[in-house]
């Protein structure tokens, strides 16, 4: 039957699940209900889930039905009937397209058609997984508290989040180039910083000569030559030595000294071997005079060689020079591509340095501001929230009001505002008492349906199913549906609860109260034709 209830009222139709089983294709649902002062009738079938057909009128709506031209229907789409009940029901806008976090119909609605186990274990949520945020907006919307520092709460809390995954990836190095403190990567910076300016002034003063590879070939061949100079020079200089040591040496013996030889060894010549060895003479000194002249003129060659050598010599060292001066001033093509390279990659490492520096700075700034931006909005928020006083003191008394009615003890509606946000809390001082957790919920569901009346409009209907009462105590269960009952009754509002019948406290019950008087729809499993839409579940 919630089922068929928040079907109605456009919960997500998913195949498969829900009322959207095979048995049930050819079924559809209407749901009787008064829309900004509006009485109408609004089906939805399961095999048409998009379409909701609307019955009646109209008047003053923010949306109104298209008119199917092919049945005369008025409907609604899915998203535009959506729209429809949260303005009607909850006054929420058309689109609201200015904050990022925002009250939404199908979540506020949750509160007073809760669907599951889970529904009912926690006053502000209304299934399990329901994050932090939306707890908090859409009760503090449903409470009257300015919803809208919820928004900036998450918004910040997103921010911080960010934050502190970014620190967790420099902690980790996931994050290229972020390891160390803002002081090593300036220790970092400077280093790179003197590379850079070496690099720069070495590529400035670099002079590229487009012939360096034939200036340094020549160079080369320069050095080759000389080398091979200087080792004739040295030959040369070496033998001219010995050839004016010879000359100085070449002179023929004297003929005086020849013949005392003679006698001194007791030989004596007659005429004819004398005048053989005077002609012998002559022969002996017309050699040396002509070695003499063979040397002279080789060391007037040497002579020359040298001088031309020398020559040769300094000239090729002057070119030598010249060539070895150009490549030192200069360098090649290929060199300079190699400076532009490296300067490039330096200053590449450099810059990314330096981003780094402040996009850390950055972070720490954004750290502070996120810190001083929770602080003043947790005072705006509780400035606000002293401002708003009468509006959620009702919400305290009234939850205090459903306590004493259950449990004659005092009950306490908590709202506190901290660095994070609302804080929401219920207590019943009732320990030990079976089932009391779940008497929270009931107590703060009555609450939020009265002060969910507005004229018009507003929320009529609270809808609960028998999990809320199960492992309740017989008398709290009484004196719940009584005090449902005389909420409602007052408020000419409605309250719809799913019991089964083994659990109705018809002895717990005060004597002027009859349960029976409101019930509406009777099941059982007995037999098929009881069950509801003729179909065991």
């Amino acid at each position: 039957m919630i089922e068929i209830i928040d079907f109605c009222l456009g919960s997500r139709a998913t195949k498969g699940k829900g009322l959207l089983l095979e048995s049930l294709a050819d079924w559809s649902f209407t749901i009787d209900i008064t829309l900004a002062s509006n009485r109408i009738k609004a089906t939805r079938a399961i095999t048409t889930p998009n379409r909701i057909t609307i019955e009646g009128a109209t008047d003053g709506w923010i949306e109104r039905p298209d008119m199917d031209e092919e049945t005369g229907e008025y409907v609604f789409n899915w998203d535009r009937w959506k729209i429809l009940l949260g303005w009607s029901i909850f006054g929420l806008p058309r689109t609201n397209d200015t904050f990022k976090y925002k009250p939404t119909y199908r979540s506020l609605i949750s509160y007073f058609v809760r669907r599951g186990p889970d529904a009912y274990n926690d006053p502000f949520r209304h299934f399990r997984q329901q994050r932090t945020w939306d707890t908090q907006l859409n009760t503090a919307y449903l409470l009257g508290l300015n919803w809208e520092y919820a928004d900036q709460w998450q918004r910040l809390k997103d921010t911080e989040d960010g934050i502190k995954a970014i620190d967790q990836a420099i902690k980790t190095g996931a994050m290229a180039g972020m390891v160390g403190t803002v002081g090593e990567l300036e220790a970092q910076r400077i280093q790179l910083e003197q590379e850079a300016q070496s690099a720069e002034s070495a590529l400035t003063s670099f002079k590229v000569h487009p012939q360096y590879e034939a200036v340094q070939t020549e160079a080369d061949r320069i050095t080759a030559e000389l080398h091979e100079l200087a080792n004739q020079n040295i030959a040369d200089r070496r033998r001219l030595a010995r050839y004016k040591e010879s000359v100085s040496d070449e002179n023929p013996p004297r003929p005086q000294a020849l013949e005392k030889l003679y006698k001194e060894s007791g030989l004596v010549f007659p005429d004819v071997v004398r005048r053989t060895l005077s002609e012998a003479k002559q022969f002996h000194e017309r050699i040396v005079i002509n070695r003499r002249a063979f040397l002279e003129t080789e060391i007037e060659r040497l002579k020359r060689d040298i001088q031309g050598c020398d020559t040769q010599i300094k000239e090729l060292t002057i070119s030598r020079a010249t060539s070895l001066e150009i490549l030192r001033t200069h360098g090649a093509l290929q060199e300079m591509t190699k400076l532009q390279e490296r300067n490039i990659k330096i200053k590449g490492r450099l810059d990314k340095v330096q981003l780094r520096i402040r996009e850390m700075r950055d972070l720490k700034e954004r750290k502070r501001e996120v810190k001083i931006a929770k602080a003043d909005l947790a005072k705006v928020a509780e400035q606000d929230y002293d401002q708003r006083r009468v509006v959620w003191s009702k919400a305290v008394r009234l939850f205090n009001d459903h306590s004493q009615a259950l449990y004659k003890t005092p009950g306490r509606l908590v709202i506190d505002i901290g660095e994070t946000g609302y804080k929401y809390q219920v207590e019943i001082e009732r320990s030990g008492s079976e089932g009391i957790g779940k008497m929270k919920v009931f107590c703060f569901d009555l609450m939020l349906l009265q002060i969910s009346q507005k004229d018009p409009g507003g929320t009529d209907f609270l809808v609960h199913d028998s999990i809320l009462y199960d492992g309740v105590d017989s008398r709290q269960r009484a004196l719940a549906l009584e005090r449902a009952s005389q909420i409602t009754e007052e408020a000419g509002i409605q309250y719809i609860c799913a019991l089964n019948s083994d659990m109705v406290p018809y002895d717990d019950f005060s004597d002027n109260f009859n349960f029976d008087q409101y019930v509406r729809l009777t099941l059982t499993d007995k037999i098929q034709s009881g069950s509801l839409l003729g179909v065991r579940f």
